[in-house]
């Protein structure tokens, strides 16, 4: 317990200068909460063409007097930004003009929508609810290129796409953007008079990357959206019950080789399918949307990046892609992985309803899904098994927001597999106190009836007192467990104190979950340092550290990490880090002093040219054999983006890994992943996209064309393929790369709004 003691004064020691990092000031008084009074302008009074030459622009309050917030702290900003504001019976209209005296300068891109970050930028969050709880993120580049998304307290979700009209225009000292933001678009109170909370951002990357704010945002101050300013004046909005209707159409062809791993057999060609399907979206009100989904298509244009699975005993995770599961889906998030929407495979239909009905957010989501998988935790890990078993899946959520970020709130999810099922229920929240200090928790109660047929997965290792084990066997088991957590942000000294609880008997059907059979305490201590230096813009120190025990009270795991992060000019960083300390029992083998190191390099200072690298070195457990043992690894990555030309992009990864018995003795193995992505963008909504990967652990290709017209983010047609290329080796050791599987696939979606 000595680790667990020097935790715990290591987080409680920050506590004792409270009073000191409280006394910090921003430099500026200027914008704090400020406000406009928007005006309402008549229907089809303005033309969106990034030009502002209507006269109803002329008549609105300006948003002006911007602060910089980065790298300065509420600084007068060195350029001049204006934002005019004004509404209709259906839309918001803004106009941003952005005034530069280095135009020649100027960073912008003609790429798909979402991919503007790298450019110089100007948007809105809008906070409809005045809640400081979520915000709509709406920017643009100087091209009128749209980047979207959700802000909240735990997170960004910026895969979340939503209908606006916008047109951009650039000018020799300045550029505009035109924006029209429908009203059927957002979620607001049903309210006669409204105020919103609003920020407004405009980012300026030259020798460093700029940040202006209307609103003064300080450091000392973790509530971004309190901070923000007051859009008054609204009257008598009218979202409308709207109804959308998505349907859409799919032809594929699916080639593959008539024995598989056999390259001179036949290669056969499947005839060409059809599909189709359809969406509905139901506005009930301005706060509350009910969807359904039938026979979605929910393949996903752009495969997942491959991700090594050598040496490593948990589940892989990939990220959400599929739009129907991305809106909304910050509404089930929580502190743990309750749901995991990759978890409905492939569903034969949805529905998902979500809003505010007066202080509650309010979540429903369920799912038929005809190809069910599993992730099984375990004490050292988790294995996966894909079925065709049929499910039904619910998931609720409720939320009830309280004073400041404060909020209580209700999750569960159920997975019913004939006759077996997996249940969680949880309660979570968050209390703010003393402004800087946070407490989260969740408590989750588990409840699984297992399959009872052991052809699917046999396992006879008994993880708990009671005799149970994870195979499926048709056992029924149930737990408590959860997380609570102490966080604190401030200017300069940052720290989070945690538990964590997974018993042996949690499983997550709907969820992630790598592992259980854990009790965990941690700490995570940062202290941020901005030094007066015009090279030297911020330097973080930081560790953290923990220790993990299993249900018999044994240690699992003990880790300590050191790490600097330095953030220069020229939109470069650079952090360094180690394990300094790393004991880990795994399968009943307890290794000490599996140290490593690592470096990450971050370089953005030209617009044509951008890229970093990743290297770890040291030791590592080697869990592939048994009984396990501790061998010297190394494992890389390296990123590079070309622009050689403001519509054609190619980003380019390289992942290598390698494993040897002990440093320069025999490779276990050694491999890499190359990754290119190569994007030309004839107009706004139109463009061409090819990805080839190479992967050396499994010897093969992967080429991916596509061509992709997308009026809006929801009125798309798209026609392309996907080729697997298998490299079967001759008798003389050459490469012979054969392709193996292809597939041709064309898809038309229309969105209809009635």
């Amino acid at each position: 317990m000595g680790f667990c003691y020097i935790l715990i004064l290591l987080f409680i020691f920050p506590l004792c200068i409270r009073c000191q990092d409280a006394s910090s000031s921003d430099s500026t008084t200027a914008n704090t909460r400020p406000s406009i009074t928007i005006s309402k302008c008549s229907s089809l009074s303005i033309n969106i063409d990034g030009r502002i030459d209507e006269p109803v622009w002329d008549s609105c309050e300006t948003a002006t007097d911007f602060v910089e917030i980065e790298p300065n702290d509420n600084t007068k900003a060195l350029v001049k930004t204006d934002v005019k504001m004004t509404y209709d019976d259906d839309n918001l209209y803004i106009a941003f003009i952005c005034y530069d005296n280095q135009m020649s300068k100027l960073r912008v891109s003609l790429t798909d929508r979402d991919k503007i970050y790298n450019d110089d930028y100007v948007g809105v969050l809008i906070d409809t609810y005045n809640d400081n709880k979520q915000a709509y993120e709406i920017f643009l580049n100087p091209y009128g290129i749209q980047g979207d998304g959700i802000w909240t307290k735990q997170s960004e979700e910026m895969n979340f796409d939503m209908l606006y009209d916008s047109e951009a225009k650039i000018y020799k000292d300045k550029w505009i953007v035109e924006i029209a933001i429908p009203f059927k678009s957002l979620r607001f109170p049903e309210k006669d008079i409204q105020e919103w909370g609003v920020h407004i951002i405009r980012t300026r990357p030259r020798d460093s990357r700029v940040q202006m704010s209307w609103a003064k945002i300080s450091r000392d101050n973790s509530e971004l959206m309190s901070q923000a300013g007051v859009l008054r004046g609204f009257r008598n909005l009218k979202k409308g019950k709207q109804l959308e209707l998505l349907p859409f159409v799919l032809g594929s062809q699916l080639g593959f080789r008539e024995r598989s791993g056999d390259p001179d057999s036949k290669f056969i060609n499947e005839k060409i399918k059809g599909d189709a399907g359809f969406g509905v979206k139901y506005g009930f009100t301005s706060n509350l949307t009910g969807e359904l989904s039938f026979n979605p298509d929910f393949s996903q244009v752009e495969s997942d990046a491959a991700q090594v699975d050598v040496n490593t005993s948990t589940a892989i995770f990939y990220p959400e892609k599929r739009p129907f599961f991305l809106d909304g889906m910050n509404t089930f998030s929580s502190q743990l992985q309750v749901v995991y929407t990759r978890m409905l495979n492939n569903p034969l239909f949805t529905a998902k309803m979500i809003g505010k009905i007066d202080a509650f957010d309010v979540g429903y989501l369920m799912g038929y899904d005809e190809n069910t998988p599993f992730i099984i935790p375990k004490k050292y890990g988790s294995d996966v098994v894909e079925t065709d078993l049929k499910s039904f899946s619910n998931v609720i959520r409720l939320k009830k927001s309280l004073t400041g970020e404060s909020f209580l709130g209700l999750i569960g999810t159920d997975r019913e597999v004939g006759d077996s099922y997996n249940r969680v229920i949880g309660f979570d929240g968050t209390l703010n106190f003393w402004k800087n200090y946070y407490i989260n928790w969740q408590l989750l109660g588990y409840f699984t009836k297992e399959l009872n047929d052991s052809l699917l997965y046999e396992e006879t290792t008994q993880f708990n007192k009671s005799g149970n084990d994870a195979g499926f066997n048709g056992e029924a088991y149930s737990n408590f467990g959860g997380t609570i957590n102490l966080t604190r942000k401030t200017r300069h000294w940052n720290g989070e104190f945690y538990i964590n609880v997974a018993p042996p008997e949690a499983r997550r059907d709907l969820g992630y979950l790598g592992k259980n059979d854990f009790r965990e305490i941690g700490v995570w201590q940062g202290f941020t340092i901005y030094p007066q230096s015009k090279f030297l813009l911020r330097v973080e120190p930081s560790f953290s550290g923990g220790t993990q025990y299993d249900y018999d009270n044994r240690i699992k795991e003990q880790w300590l990490v050191p790490e600097v992060y330095f953030q220069f000019a020229k939109q470069i960083n650079f952090s360094i880090g180690m394990l300094a300390v790393n004991n880990e029992n795994y399968y009943d083998v307890y290794h000490k002093n599996v140290h490593r190191g690592w470096i990450n390099l971050n370089i953005n200072t030209d617009s044509r040219i951008r890229g970093g690298a990743f290297i770890e070195s040291g030791k590592f457990i080697v869990r592939d054999e048994e009984p396990s043992f501790v061998g010297w690894g190394l494992n890389s990555e390296l990123w590079l983006t070309l622009k050689p030309v403001n519509n054609l992009t190619l980003e380019n990864t390289y992942y290598y890994y390698e494993l040897s018995r002990n440093r320069g003795g025999e490779k276990l193995y050694a491999g890499y992943i190359f990754r290119n992505k190569t994007s030309f963008q004839f107009t706004k909504h139109f463009f061409l996209r090819l990805i080839v990967q190479y992967d050396s652990f499994d010897k093969r290709f992967d080429v991916d064309p596509l061509f992709s017209y997308k009026w809006n983010p929801f009125t798309i047609f798209y026609i392309g393929s996907t080729h697997d290329l298998t490299d079967y080796r001759n008798s003389a050791g050459r490469s012979r790369f054969v392709e193996s599987q292809r597939q041709f696939f064309a898809k038309f979606q229309y969105l209809f709004k009635l």
